[in-house]
Parts: C-alpha cells; structure tokens; sequence
C-alpha cells in the first residue's frame, strides 16, 4: 500500500500481507500527513473511511463501488489518480520489486525505499 504525493513521487508506505484488506491500513498511513484530498479507488469505498476524512478534514475522491448507492464525485479531480498508477508502472520496472526477490519483507521494505528514493531522484 503505498501513498504518492501531489507530482506522482513516493510519500509513505506500507507492506501488508498478501490476504489483507487494505482498507484497513489506511487511517494509520494518514496519521501526521498534512493533506486537503485523498484519492483512492474503490476498493477504499468504505462509510467509516469517508466518516474518518471528513472529520480529519479531507476531501475524499473515491468512487462507490457497484452494489452501493451513488454519490457524487469530482470525477475532474479523480484522473489525477493515474498518478498513483504511473508510479506502480515505474516501480515495477525494477525486476527486483516487480518479482519479489527479496523473501524478507525488511529487505523488501528497503529495496521498496531506495526505489522510491532512485525514482524521486532520476529528474
């Protein structure tokens, strides 16, 4: 689970098991982040996550998913998303993320790291 700022650059993230739900972890990775609008996909659409950003403050931008009622949306601010999608793209051009080479999730923590790092870096 990983969170991208503004210019499509690694800000935080998290390694979760295979079989979790990340949804969970996401309060937790906002704790000491400063921002105005959270972008997310579907699999974010929660009622306790919405009720926990408005009370933070934050905008949520994250489509309903099919079996629940819709909500209006800025879908203008939604394609800033790809964002979030290009860096996965980038990321995994390393063969060593990309596969998982790395057994240990801290050796995969730290490769993840100075990925994010060499990428943010390049120019």
């Amino acid at each position: 689970m990983a969170m991208v700022d503004n210019r499509g650059e690694l800000a935080r993230f998290e390694l979760v098991r295979g079989n979790a739900a990340e949804v969970r972890e996401l309060m937790p990775l906002l704790d000491g982040v400063q921002t105005d609008e959270l972008l997310a996909d579907k699999a974010y659409d929660a009622d306790y996550v919405r009720d926990e950003l408005a009370s933070r403050g934050i905008i949520d931008t994250i489509p309903r998913r099919r079996h629940r009622l819709p909500l209006p949306f800025d879908s203008e601010s939604y394609k800033r998303r790809h964002l979030v999608e290009n860096f996965f793209a980038r990321l995994k051009q390393f063969r060593g993320v990309a596969t998982r080479y790395c057994k240990l999730a801290s050796r995969f923590r730290s490769l993840v790291c100075l990925v994010g790092w060499f990428l943010a870096t390049k120019g």
